[in-house]
């Protein structure tokens, strides 16, 4: 995988939170969507200096808290909603919330090597290229309906993996847990 594609593999999962945690720290919009494309340069341009091993969305927001918190040096009347002490502790809540994502992350990859290649197929074309059920359902020669029902049943049998694993213990990872990877969702 190129770094560009690794780098959006791990990017996109996190882009909302990371927009959130942003906008929950600055008042002003435009301020706000400066910060964003700034942390986001920012990420793209150190990204051979993230660790995999941890969780790219606490990277992403130590970044981000970062970069906020310097505006407010450079600038006192930058928008920050909050004390430079409330972004640190909102940071640390958040990252502590990540803390399990490695172990799940872990145990999905060892999940999604025992499925049958057609189901990784499947699940590398919605979840990895977005692409929409309509054209997956083209291109591996099934109905819409079969391919909904494939992901509900690919969903839980990968959660049920995960839950299992975690359960044996059959990971070196952080004791936080957190929701597995690929969430149990209605498809339309």
């Amino acid at each position: 995988m190129s770094t560009h594609s690794e780098f959006l593999h791990l990017f996109r999962p996190c882009e909302h939170d990371l927009r959130a945690f942003i906008g929950a720290m600055v008042r002003d919009i435009h301020a706000r969507e400066d910060l964003f494309q700034d942390v986001s340069r920012t990420l793209w341009e150190r990204f051979e200096d993230y660790d995999l091993d941890l969780s790219f969305g606490a990277w992403a927001r130590g970044i981000a808290a970062r970069k906020m918190l310097e505006a407010r040096r450079r600038n006192a009347r930058f928008p920050l909603v909050f004390p430079p002490e409330t972004v640190t502790a909102v940071l640390e809540a958040f990252d502590a919330s990540d803390e399990g994502v490695p172990l799940h992350e872990a145990a999905l990859r060892l999940c999604l090597e025992e499925l049958p290649p057609r189901s990784r197929t499947i699940l590398t074309m919605r979840y990895d290229s977005r692409q929409p059920c309509e054209q997956i359902a083209r291109a591996v020669g099934s109905t819409l309906k079969a391919i909904h029902q494939t992901l509900r049943r690919l969903r839980q049998t990968l959660h049920a993996c995960i839950e299992r694993r975690i359960a044996r213990d059959e990971l070196e990872a952080p004791e936080l847990v957190t929701e597995p990877a690929i969430p149990a969702r209605h498809e339309s």
